[in-house]
């Protein structure tokens, strides 16, 4: 509705209001949209190309060549993002081989296996060395290995880094990729750790942001800012569906969310990349311990997938 001048008067100190809770600091800049999931159709899904993303991340163990079950997977996804014109994240994790799964490859080891993948892929441009290093790994029956046997090594994880460097020269090493937790202070420590070791200093690190992100809140990006002085990505971040018993099932909160992921990626300019995580639900959103999908099962699009289409910022406040 078009105001009037009185209107305008009345609204005035409240729209000053939301402007000052809104605005993006100076220096702010531009970030690249991207996806993280794990499936191939995702790129041929009729709701996909509307969101007009270009960069997609991939999660794979750093023995793919040696697992033929990964490496069909990697195959058939790589195969589906290069024909949807994406530029391609590569994340290395834990082996997905039984009970190495829980095991520290030698640096020479995880090395051999790195130039593997170098050979199989060459155009892929951008590497992170090893996925949410500090998630502490643990077994579930029915699922295996959930975490990473990182998760207390971080002068092993900059030695992964050091090798995937000379590994990929002239490629994007995302030095680290780390996950905030409830409690930043571990993740802080675990940082601070790392770079104390990583030789040079990374240019570029992966945060995961989801406390922020769906706690709304700011404080453990700034955090993660003020302890790296570099460039950073968001390589997984998103609103969550749900999440065990800390997040019940909620398709509005977890859109409110989303907007507050882009109020973040906005707050410095430091920030170059965001990965939504992820673009399908689990196949029973209901029982499932973990969705952050922006379409449901029957393909149907969800509140959130609305909110990436526009790329619409929201303050982060409940």
């Amino acid at each position: 509705m078009k105001a009037t001048p009185l209107s305008m008067r009345r609204t005035l100190v409240p729209i000053a209001a939301l402007i000052a809770v809104l605005a993006v600091p100076a220096g702010a800049g531009a970030y690249t949209l991207g996806v993280s999931d794990q499936q191939a159709q995702t790129f041929t899904n009729p709701l996909f190309a509307p969101l007009k993303i270009k960069s997609a991340r991939y999660i794979t163990p750093y023995d793919v060549m040696e697992s033929p079950a990964d490496k069909a997977a990697l195959d058939q996804w790589v195969t589906a993002a290069r024909a949807a014109h994406q530029k391609i994240l590569i994340s290395f994790e834990h082996s997905h081989r039984g009970s190495r799964a829980k095991t520290l490859p030698s640096v020479a080891a995880y090395t051999k296996e790195i130039k593997k993948f170098k050979k199989a892929y060459p155009f892929v441009k951008n590497i992170s060395p090893w996925n949410e290093v500090n998630r502490k790994i643990f077994f579930t029956p029915g699922t295996g290995y959930q975490g990473q046997p990182t998760w207390n090594s971080p002068k092993r994880v900059a030695q992964y880094y050091m090798a995937a460097r000379k590994a990929f020269p002239g490629k994007t090493i995302v030095g680290i990729d780390i996950l905030d937790e409830n409690n930043v202070n571990r993740t802080i420590k675990y940082l601070r750790s790392f770079l104390r070791y990583a030789k040079p200093t990374p240019k570029v690190i992966g945060f995961h942001n989801y406390s922020d992100t769906n706690r709304f809140s700011v404080t453990r990006t700034k955090r993660v800012l003020a302890t790296f002085p570099g460039k950073v990505w968001l390589p997984e971040t998103g609103g969550i569906v749900k999440l065990g018993t800390s997040f019940p099932y909620s398709l509005s909160r977890a859109s409110n969310a989303l907007g507050c992921m882009f109020t973040l990626a906005k707050t410095n300019s430091r920030i170059q990349a965001l990965f939504v995580y992820q673009f399908n639900p689990a196949a029973d959103p209901q029982t499932a311990r973990f969705d952050a999908g922006l379409v449901n099962p029957d393909g149907t699009a969800r509140p959130g997938y609305d909110v990436v289409k526009s790329r619409k910022a929201r303050a982060c406040h409940k």
